[in-house]
C-alpha cells in the first residue's frame, strides 16, 4: 500500500470514530433518567427528563427524603412530591429545558402538594416555572420540626412562564404559596431571583395566595433580592407581574394574613415592587424598591405603574381587609403614570403607607447600586446562596 493511499485510510478511520464519538455525545444529550422514590432516604445523582410529563423525581412515600446534590434537566416538572411528603431539597441544580409539547409550558424546580415538612435551601435554578407549594398537609407534622416550610439562600435565573411557541403562558412565579393556611413557621429569606427581560416571563416574583401564619407566628419574607419583572417581550405596554403580591378572595380565615415581608429588595419590576392586593394582618416595612423604568441598553420599559401600594382588589368587607401596612420603605419608582415620570405610591390606594422617596434621578446606576449593596449585605453577614462550595 503506498504511504498516500495509507495516509488516506487513517483519515478516513479517524474521521469515523470523530464521528462516532460525537453521535455519542449527542445520544448521552438525549438519554433520559428518570427516578420514582418509594423509601426513604438520601438520594444524589444526576436525572433528566425529556417528557413534558414525566418528571425528573417523584416523591412517593412520606418516608423523610433528602435530594441532595442532584443535578435535574427536564422539559417539565424538576421534582414533584404528593401527599403528607417530607422533603428536603439542598445543594442541587436545576434546567429547564425546552417543553415537549407545542402549547406546554416550563415544569417548575419543585412542584408540592399538602406536603408535611419542605425544605429548599441552597439551590440554582434556571429557566423554570419556580416553586409551586400547594396546600398543607392536615396530617401531624414532622416530629421536632418547628419551622416546617423553608425557602432559603436559593438562586433563581429567569422564572419563565411561557409555552413552547410562545402561544400562551402560564403564571410563574420565584415561589407561589397557594392555600397554605394557618401554618407557623414559615421562612422565605435570603434568595436572589434574577429575571433577563425577553429571557423570562413571571407573573408575582413572590405570591402568596390565600395562605397564612398566624398571629404569633407570621410568614416571614425577609433579606430577598429580585433583580426583573418584565413581560415578554419587555417592551410591551400591558402586564400583571410584580415582586411580591399578597392575593386571593374568600372569608377572613381563608385569605392571606399574618404576613411579614421586610430588608427585601425589589429592582427593577414593571406594573409593581411591592402590593398588598387581598388580606389582613400584612406588615411590609423596611424594603428597597427601585425602579428606573428602563434596560441597561436604555430601552424604556412602557408597563411600569406604580412601586407599592394597598388595594381591596376583590372589594371584600372590613372585617376581612383590614390592618394592613407598608412602613419605612425606600422607594424609587419611575412610572409613565407619575408626575416627572414617577410614581412611588399607587394613587389613591396606598393611605397606609410610609416611604423614603429617593433624590431624583432614579436610573440603571442606582439599580446596580442596589445590586452592589446586596452583595456587601450577603458579604457582611456571611451569608452563601445557591450551591454551597464543593457541594458538586
Amino acid at each position: 500500500m503506498s504511504y498516500l493511499r495509507l495516509q488516506r485510510l487513517l483519515f478516513a478511520v479517524s474521521c469515523s470514530l470523530l464521528l462516532a464519538r460525537c453521535q455519542s455525545s449527542a445520544s448521552k444529550d438525549r438519554e433520559e433518567k428518570v427516578l420514582v422514590i418509594t423509601q426513604g432516604g438520601v438520594y444524589s445523582g444526576s436525572y433528566r427528563s425529556l417528557d413534558s410529563s414525566v418528571p425528573c423525581i417523584r416523591i412517593a412515600t412520606t418516608e423523610p427524603v433528602q435530594l441532595v446534590n442532584c443535578t435535574l434537566a427536564g422539559a417539565g416538572d424538576l421534582i414533584v412530591s404528593g401527599e403528607g411528603a417530607d422533603l428536603v431539597v439542598r445543594n442541587s441544580r436545576g434546567y429547564g429545558l425546552e417543553p415537549s409539547r407545542t402549547g406546554v409550558g416550563r415544569g417548575r424546580f419543585v412542584n408540592s402538594f399538602r406536603a408535611r415538612r419542605l425544605w429548599i435551601e441552597h439551590n440554582y435554578f434556571e429557566q423554570t416555572s419556580g416553586l409551586n407549594i400547594d396546600r398543607w398537609s392536615q396530617s401531624a407534622g414532622v416530629s421536632g420540626v418547628s419551622q416546617p416550610l423553608l425557602v432559603r439562600y436559593n438562586q433563581a435565573r429567569n422564572i419563565d412562564g411561557r409555552w413552547r411557541g410562545n402561544q400562551g403562558s402560564t403564571r410563574a412565579s420565584f415561589v407561589i404559596l397557594n392555600t397554605v393556611r394557618s401554618l407557623p413557621g414559615v421562612e422565605i429569606s435570603y434568595n436572589e431571583v434574577r429575571n433577563t427581560a425577553n429571557q423570562s416571563l413571571v407573573e408575582d416574583n413572590i405570591n402568596l395566595y390565600a395562605s397564612s401564619g398566624t398571629s404569633g407566628s407570621p410568614i416571614r419574607v425577609h433579606n430577598n433580592f429580585v433583580f426583573g419583572a418584565y413581560p415578554f417581550p419587555a417592551t410591551a405596554t400591558g402586564y400583571t407581574g410584580t415582586g411580591m403580591t399578597t392575593d386571593g378572595n374568600g372569608n377572613a380565615s381563608e385569605v392571606t394574613a399574618y404576613v411579614e415581608a421586610y430588608e427585601n429588595q425589589f429592582i427593577s419590576t414593571c406594573n409593581a415592587a411591592m402590593n398588598i392586593a387581598a388580606g389582613h394582618d400584612i406588615y411590609y416595612h423596611d424594603n428597597r424598591l427601585v425602579t428606573s423604568g428602563l434596560l441597561a441598553d436604555g430601552t424604556r420599559l412602557p408597563s411600569t405603574w406604580a412601586a407599592t401600594s394597598i388595594f381591596n382588589y376583590y372589594k371584600l368587607p372590613g372585617n376581612v381587609f383590614f390592618n394592613n401596612r407598608v412602613e419605612r420603605t425606600v422607594v424609587g419608582y419611575m412610572s409613565k403614570g407619575g408626575q416627572n415620570g414617577r410614581l412611588d405610591m399607587s394613587p389613591g390606594a396606598c393611605a397606609s403607607c410610609s416611604v423614603q422617596a429617593l433624590p431624583n434621578p432614579v436610573t440603571v446606576d442606582t439599580e446596580r447600586a442596589e445590586d452592589v449593596r446586596w452583595q456587601q449585605k450577603l458579604q457582611q453577614n456571611g451569608i452563601t446562596i445557591g450551591p454551597e462550595k464543593g457541594s458538586q
